[in-house]
């Protein structure tokens, strides 16, 4: 491998220093960080330093209290090196750590320590040592080993975990994790962690009903996503869905409010609260709005908003009641609820309606009953899954609705 140069090298001191001045001579940082015991210290100053080729423009050292105890080399370390880096205003990047010297103890110390911060690692080897091969490297047959940023292995398991939080619907923490990945993997890895946290705040946004702000994160993933499913045949799954999404988004975008897919979308919705989050309060209230947007869809088309209907639209049967209930004593407007939606709707031949009132008494009064006795809505009362689950049929049963028709979105297995 090149020779590589650091701004910053920290490095464990052990029992020669022969390696130590070596790494220190090839790589010439700016910065050095020794980790020492009480032990090396004397090393450090009479032979480690003096014996360096160029003039570093600073160095500093950390003390462990006691080099066989893995506690206490990690806790020196991970209270004293962070704000030694950061008085030396370096970055991950610019670290590079050697875990040559000092005990095996300061040496898994020094890693654990560092695998959140650091990109790189060096180890000096050596193609001859003493003792028959197995003692220490002779003096000028050292040779610097390097270990690639370990972000780029450790990252597979985290680009997992990330999957695993999306597919439960903790959107925001999949994006942290996939976050932490771009800024600590490699520069040839950081597109594909990237595009996944795009993809992964596009559906985030999408949950919180933002669609469009969704669409263009989606976008921006699609194109990068299918060139890796040419090659990598496990995302596929994942993009074709992308792309089904995208157009179920792109027709929602277009469509006047309320539209038939924002009922769709809210079924979705509340589909992913109880699946996934067991949330049955919150699954319920979609459901309950679902019912109210496709009241306001068929009203819609025929003319009427609910929210201000006028008075000469409602049939003579239903005018006087209406007028008496549902007229706000401020600005005049009818503002019609759910059910005197429907009541209209009724009066004027809905087919929807028809069905609607079909299974009211039957299947849909008691659980919008429980609906409204819920903490969420007015009363004190929790909602069980199977309060969600007969609402839920009843609604697709009403409304005559497919399992193809409510967007889904992707199972991650990337």
């Amino acid at each position: 491998m090149p020779d590589k140069t650091f701004k910053t090298l920290v490095v464990s001191v052990g029992g020669t220093p022969s390696p130590i001045i070596f790494a220190l001579n090839k790589a010439k940082p700016d910065y050095i960080c020794f980790f020492i015991s009480e032990e090396t210290k004397k090393m450090m100053e009479e032979n480690i330093l003096p014996g360096l080729r160029y003039q570093p423009r600073h160095h500093d050292w950390i003390m462990t209290p006691n080099p066989e105890l893995l506690s206490e080399c990690y806790g020196a370390l991970m209270k004293f090196l962070p704000p030694m880096l950061e008085k030396w205003q370096v970055s991950p990047e610019e670290v590079c750590v050697d875990y040559t010297g000092g005990t095996k103890t300061m040496s898994a110390a020094l890693v654990l320590a560092t695998v959140e911060r650091s990109c790189c690692y060096s180890y000096v080897g050596g193609s001859e040592r003493s003792k028959g091969g197995v003692g220490v490297v002779l003096d000028g047959k050292e040779r610097m080993h390097f270990l690639e940023n370990p972000w780029d292995q450790i990252a597979a398991t985290e680009r997992k975990e990330a999957a695993i939080l999306f597919n439960r619907a903790r959107y925001a923490s999949a994006s942290e994790t996939l976050e932490r990945c771009v800024r600590k993997v490699s520069l040839d890895h950081q597109p594909l962690f990237r595009t996944l946290k795009e993809l992964v705040d596009g559906y985030g946004l999408w949950d919180q009903f933002r669609h469009r702000e969704a669409k263009v994160h989606l976008y921006r993933s699609k194109d990068v996503l299918a060139a890796v499913s040419i090659e990598k045949a496990e995302f596929r799954p994942l993009v074709n869905r992308l792309r089904e999404n995208l157009q179920f988004l792109e027709t929602l975008l277009a469509g006047k409010k309320p539209s038939i897919h924002y009922f769709y979308d809210l079924l979705s919705n509340a589909r992913r609260r109880a699946d996934l989050e067991h949330k049955f309060e919150d699954a319920v209230a979609r459901l309950y709005r679902a019912i109210e947007v496709i009241a306001q869809v068929e009203l819609q088309e025929l003319g009427i908003d609910s929210s201000a209907v006028p008075a000469e639209s409602i049939p003579e049967p239903l005018r006087e009641e209406f007028l008496a209930r549902y007229r706000d004593k401020l600005d005049g407007r009818i503002r019609l609820p759910l059910y005197a939606s429907f009541r209209l709707l009724e009066g004027m031949g809905s087919e929807k309606a028809g069905r609607f009132f079909s299974l009211y008494e039957s299947r849909l009064k008691s659980v919008l009953e429980a609906r409204n006795s819920s903490i969420l809505a007015h009363g004190f009362n929790p909602v069980e899954r199977s309060t969600f689950d007969k609402l839920w049929g009843a609604i697709l049963e009403f409304s005559a609705t497919k399992a193809e028709q409510i967007p889904e979105f992707p199972i991650l297995q990337v």
